[in-house]
């Protein structure tokens, strides 16, 4: 007897046996909402006349384009339908459209770094020198209008002010956008229309991305097949919430603002904790004796997940303001933890 696949119980077997597998074990290949984002990508390029496509491959997070090389990596639980719901169940994910922005920007930095664009002295004059420290957490002007607003909507407020290659990254990205319409939205932000004109004129008259790049460096620096974690054990998903869920909700919500989606003006806080992963846990880690790097981690992720259950928001002015209430509490609560442990 043949038993059909969408059997509720052959369905959960195959549910349990993704969640013991091993990351590393996975055979992982660009599918549905992915795979659409890459063609749409393709297309885009291939109708500016670029001729470079980055190579993408899977990582654990975030995304990233790896320093001076055509290698953009992309989490591995965008990769097919079946982890992304698990993903937006028990973590959280993005949405088509978030994953083609994120792609856009990714790609300009593959193809500064594959055409060497940074290092022409027009690039330098634009944008500023490329070796400038490269630092996670940055001051930014709310109202310059020399910077375009690409991520700015999807977790990294005022992104193109970090440094001059995410400057160039932003930049590309809203040009290629055959959405942005740049030309009308920034004609009265003479900074960012500037900018916006020479990646035009780069790509468009001078054409240097007609012809693959001769030399391009490729690499998979934190590859998935270098996570020994199962899936059940990335996602945390084996554990119960427990009653602290409660003390860190009411914090969150003093913290950011329970509004609608639909306005634009505010970020989503999960997303916001996300692109600030890196300096939250490093921050944590340093002024907490004693907390475990993984402990930590894990901490923020519930973090993110309360966030993303009570459509948390920020608006992206008070982020330097949101991030520093956020270390605060976040070492009111590992601390507690660790006493509880003890």
């Amino acid at each position: 007897m043949v038993i059909s696949t969408t059997h509720p119980r052959v369905r959960e077997l195959s549910f349990q046996r993704l969640l013991n597998q091993p990351i590393r074990e996975l055979q992982l290949k660009p599918d549905h909402t992915l795979r659409e984002c890459m063609i749409q990508l393709r297309h885009e390029l291939k109708r500016n006349r670029i001729a470079f496509f980055p190579h993408f491959y899977f990582g654990e997070e975030p995304w990233g384009c790896i320093d001076r090389t055509g290698s953009v990596e992309i989490p591995f639980y965008l990769a097919n339908k079946r982890l992304r719901r698990i993903a937006e169940r028990y973590y959280f994910s993005y949405s088509k459209e978030e994953i083609t922005m994120l792609m856009r920007h990714e790609t300009g930095h593959a193809i500064n770094y594959g055409y060497k664009l940074w290092k022409r002295d027009d690039w330098k004059i634009h944008f500023g020198k490329f070796h400038k420290t490269y630092r996670e957490f940055y001051n930014h002007d709310p109202y310059s209008k020399n910077y375009v607003r690409y991520l700015h909507s999807i977790g990294n407020p005022h992104y193109a002010q970090k440094h001059p290659d995410e400057d160039f990254a932003e930049t590309f990205a809203v040009w290629l956008d055959p959405r942005s319409k740049w030309r009308w939205n920034y004609r009265r932000w003479n900074g960012a229309l500037e900018k916006l004109k020479y990646v035009d004129r780069l790509f468009r008259k001078e054409r240097v991305s007609e012809r693959r790049p001769l030399r391009v460096r490729y690499d998979e620096k934190d590859s998935y097949t270098n996570i020994d974690m199962t899936i059940a054990e990335y996602f945390e998903i084996e554990k119960k919430i427990d009653p602290r869920v409660k003390g860190y909700t009411q914090d969150l919500k003093e913290i950011f603002s329970g509004v609608s989606p639909r306005t634009r003006k505010f970020i989503r806080a999960d997303l916001f904790i996300q692109n600030y992963m890196s300096y939250l846990e490093n921050e944590l880690v340093k002024w907490i004796s004693g907390a475990d790097r993984r402990d930590v981690r894990t901490y923020l992720r519930e973090l993110q997940t309360i966030c993303a259950i009570n459509s948390l928001r920020v608006h992206p002015d008070k982020s330097t303001e949101k991030l520093v209430e956020l270390v605060i509490v976040s070492t009111y609560h590992v601390l507690k933890r660790l006493r509880r442990i003890r």
